[in-house]
C-alpha cells in the first residue's frame, strides 16, 4: 500500500505531481490515454467527449493521478463514481480489473460509458441516477471506493450535504471516499467550497475520518485553472476520507 502523506488533504500544487507515487500514476494515465487514442476510444474531460492523444491539463492530472496513487485500488474492488461519466480514471480502473458504477446526469456520457465498457470488455456501467433526488437502491449494495472529481460544487448548496451523506453511506467499512472540488473566494461556480469552515462541514456531513494528519492544508496558491473563466483565480481542494 502506498504511504499516505500527512498533508494528503490539501489544495492543488504543481509540485505534487513530482511526488514519486503521483508521478507514476500520472505516467500510467498518460500512457493509457495514448492506448485509447490508438484504439479510437474517446474519453471526456469536463464533460467534453472527444479523441485525445495524451493531453490532459495539469490540474486534471493532479486530481486523477492523486486519486489513483492514494486510493489503493485493487482488482475486484467495487467503485462508485459521482459525475465523472466517460472520464479516463473510470476507464483506467475498469481496465485494471475494478468493477465501476458511474453516475452522471448527462445521458450522452452515461450511455457512452456503458457502450465503451461493452466494446472493451470492462465491468463498467453508466447511469443517470440522481442522488440529489433519491436514496440509492438497496440492490447497489456497498462499495470499496467512492470517487467524485470536481462535481460537488455543481450541486446546489442546500443539497450538497445530503449527497455527501448518501455517498458515505454507500461505503463498506474500511472504504475510502475521494473528493475534489473548486475552492476559494475566486471560484466562479456558485456551489464552490469557499473556506476551511465549509471543508469542515463536508467532513462532518460524511461522518468519515480524514486520512493523513486529519487536517486540510491550503497552500495559498491560486490559479486561472478554468479556461472558461480566465479572470478567476482559485484552486482545487482534495479530501481522502475513510469509513472506520
Amino acid at each position: 500500500m502506498t504511504a499516505i502523506p500527512s498533508d494528503i488533504n490539501k489544495t492543488i500544487c504543481p509540485c505534487d505531481l513530482n511526488r514519486s507515487e503521483v508521478s507514476a500514476a500520472k505516467v500510467a494515465l498518460s500512457k493509457f490515454a495514448r492506448q485509447l487514442w490508438w484504439k479510437r476510444v474517446p474519453f471526456a474531460v469536463n464533460g467534453a467527449l472527444r479523441m485525445r492523444f495524451r493531453r490532459i491539463r495539469w490540474n486534471k492530472l493532479w486530481e486523477y493521478a492523486r486519486g489513483l496513487a492514494y486510493g489503493d485500488f485493487q482488482p475486484g474492488m467495487r467503485g462508485l463514481d459521482l459525475g465523472g461519466g466517460a472520464t479516463i480514471p473510470l476507464f483506467y480502473l475498469a481496465r485494471n480489473g475494478c468493477e465501476v458504477f458511474s453516475l452522471d446526469i448527462d445521458q450522452k456520457l452515461a450511455n457512452y460509458t456503458t457502450a465503451a465498457a461493452k466494446q472493451m470488455g470492462w465491468r463498467l456501467q453508466g447511469s443517470t441516477f440522481d442522488l440529489t433526488a433519491d436514496e440509492a437502491p438497496v440492490e447497489w449494495a456497498k462499495f470499496d471506493r467512492v470517487i467524485s472529481f470536481c462535481v460537488i460544487e455543481h450541486i446546489p448548496k442546500d443539497k450538497q450535504r445530503l449527497v455527501l451523506q448518501r455517498l458515505a453511506g454507500l461505503l463498506k467499512p474500511g472504504g475510502l471516499l475521494e473528493l475534489t472540488f473548486d475552492y476559494g473566494d475566486g471560484a466562479p461556480i456558485d456551489g464552490a467550497i469557499r473556506n476551511e469552515q465549509e471543508v469542515d462541514g463536508i467532513v462532518r456531513a460524511t461522518g468519515l475520518t480524514l486520512l493523513g494528519d486529519g487536517k486540510f492544508h491550503d497552500t495559498g496558491e491560486r490559479f486561472a485553472i478554468d479556461k472558461k473563466y480566465p479572470n478567476h483565480h482559485f484552486t482545487f481542494g482534495s479530501l481522502f476520507m475513510k469509513k472506520m
